[in-house]
């Protein structure tokens, strides 16, 4: 794959890092950076399957839920789980691909890389009733974490 600078796949032009825009991106440029990435959250949602990893329930949570995300940002994504050792590991391998393939896709859109798009929080139940770390988002009295239905 040659990215829209030109060079070898993967590569950034001189001067250009991680989280910064290719030359080929028209600077201020408008898109619907935070619509595109709840899709994507959505369709991750819609495409598991619950049942592989024994997932209780899935949240998006952060920018892309206020829609406020910009064409750096990543995915928040809570995963409340009750998966075994195994599962787990297929979890976080599934989602990994999908965080390295939505990085691509913004890449392509954006001029951005940041490496994988989805930053994911995985919770037990015991994280949820002890409302722990990010489990507080759920319920939430003020930006409470959004669930995502599957299927």
């Amino acid at each position: 794959f040659r990215g829209p600078v030109g060079g070898a796949a993967g590569a950034r032009p001189p001067g250009r890092g991680k989280g910064e825009p290719d030359a080929a991106v028209e600077p201020g440029a408008t898109h619907d950076h935070w619509q595109w990435r709840y899709e994507m959250a959505g369709r991750i949602a819609r495409t598991i399957d619950p049942d592989r990893f024994t997932l209780r329930a899935m949240y998006i949570i952060g920018s892309v839920k206020n829609a406020t995300a910009g064409p750096a940002s990543d995915v928040d994504l809570l995963v409340h789980h009750a998966a075994d050792d195994a599962q787990l590991a297929g979890l976080k391998t599934y989602l990994e691909g999908w965080s390295v393939c939505l990085d691509e896709l913004n890449y392509l859109r954006t001029g951005f890389r940041a490496g994988g798009l989805l930053d994911v929080h995985y919770l037990t139940d015991e994280d949820i009733a002890s409302r722990t770390s990010f489990a507080v988002k759920i319920g939430a009295v003020t930006d409470p974490a959004e669930p995502l239905p599957f299927r």
